[in-house]
């Protein structure tokens, strides 16, 4: 048997048995890492707008939903702002 391709750089393969790991995060965790409130993450929980595991009581959120939610915006060029303010 050959060694399996990750889908992406998030997932990876478990040693023991070669199926797919999630990294999940914690509500702090995630706050913290966003620098949003631990109750903005609950709400967003509460309301079934993201992706979340229940393990028992504890609440874990998976990376990739994450990811997904996230919005990469490009730094604006200076040249460009000095451009636009002077024209």
């Amino acid at each position: 048997m050959g060694k399996r391709k990750s889908p992406n750089k998030d997932h990876k393969f478990c040693p023991h048995c070669g199926g797919l790991t999630e990294r999940f995060l914690s509500l702090e965790e995630l706050a913290n890492l966003t620098s949003m409130s631990i109750e903005y993450w609950r709400k967003r929980v509460n309301t079934m707008d993201i992706d979340h595991v229940r393990f028992g009581r504890a609440v874990r959120i998976p990376y990739s939903a994450i990811k997904s939610e996230i919005k990469i915006i490009p730094a604006i060029n200076t040249q460009t702002i000095d451009y636009l303010e002077y024209k």
